[in-house]
């Protein structure tokens, strides 16, 4: 400060110098004032600083702030993430759920007995099957079925599962009070149910064939065809042997079971050849057309002794 000081104080003088004094003021040169002006810098850049406040010279620049200039990163540093804005909440929905599938469980295969004509036939319905299966059909005492029980055929459980169809007894239950029918299918479905053997209910007589599995059977005429009343025709029966065993002379029998009477003599005819196992044979029995309109049917069937070998249904339409 003590430049600035001392080029006050001579200028102060001066001008005080030119107010007190009432003559005129000498005139001094330029070249004088510069000479002088020179004089005080000169001073005043070789005068030391003093105190603790910073001292400017002439050579000094006013110290005026600056901005710092921005920061360079080394090549390894890693800059500072530049603030990203929060990203806008999602409200999370539950999903929702999907239901589950019910499968509903296939009822059971059931036999309903639906008539008996007691030591004759019994009527079956079978439901619940799967369907195009085969089911064999096994009868016997109710007591002894395990060890008695007689395969008496075979039945096709059709396209729905369900079936109804006439089954012979065999000479096994003769005058047996309890009796057992069972199904075994063709994809392991099983069925059975006990009934007794008293007559009851309606037996129809063929209300689906029934293949035994000793001997196969084709129909003339065929199930259901038409005539008029009072028709005399031949019920014939093409039957092929498959049991194995050879059907000796006078051994077979062919016989009335059940049904409408509509044979013109004998209820029972003798078989009259030796059929062996794989050959056919043809039984005829000659009959006659009821008088009336109606459906009609009969059964017959090859026996041995008691023992039903298979059934020979015939079935026509009287119009």
């Amino acid at each position: 400060m003590r430049p600035f000081t001392f080029l006050m104080s001579i200028l102060l003088i001066v001008i005080l110098t030119g107010c007190a004094s009432p003559t005129p003021a000498p005139e001094v040169s330029q070249a004088e004032i510069d000479l002088a002006l020179n004089a005080i810098l000169t001073q005043a850049a070789l005068t030391p600083a003093s105190g603790t406040g910073n001292i400017s010279t002439a050579t000094n620049i006013p110290l005026v702030p600056t901005l710092a200039p921005p920061a360079t990163l080394l090549p390894t540093q890693t800059p500072y993430p530049t603030s990203t804005p929060f990203p806008s909440i999602t409200p999370f929905v539950f999903p929702s759920r999907t239901p589950t599938a019910i499968f509903t469980a296939k009822p059971k295969p059931s036999i309903t007995i639906l008539g008996v004509q007691k030591n004759t036939a019994v009527s079956v319905e079978a439901d619940n099957f799967f369907p195009d299966q085969v089911l064999k059909i096994r009868i016997g005492p109710y007591d002894t079925f395990s060890t008695n029980a007689v395969e008496v055929g075979s039945i096709n459980s059709g396209s729905s599962g369900t079936v109804k169809f006439s089954a012979l007894l065999p000479a096994v239950v003769q005058d047996v009070e309890k009796v057992t029918i069972r199904l075994d299918g063709s994809l392991g479905e099983v069925a059975y149910t006990t009934f007794t053997n008293q007559t009851s209910g309606t037996v129809p007589t063929v209300s689906a064939t029934v293949t035994s599995s000793i001997c196969k059977v084709s129909v003339s005429p065929a199930l259901g065809t038409v005539m008029g009343p009072g028709t005399d025709f031949d019920a014939a029966w093409t039957v092929t042997n498959i049991s194995g065993k050879t059907w000796e002379l006078y051994t077979i029998d062919y016989k009335y079971i059940k049904g409408t009477e509509m044979q013109k003599f004998g209820d029972a005819y003798d078989l009259n050849q030796v059929v062996e196992t794989g050959e056919k044979v043809t039984l005829t029995v000659d009959m006659l057309a009821p008088a009336d309109p109606g459906t009609y049917s009969a059964t017959w069937a090859l026996t041995q002794g008691s023992t039903i070998l298979c059934t020979l249904p015939v079935k026509i339409v009287v119009k």
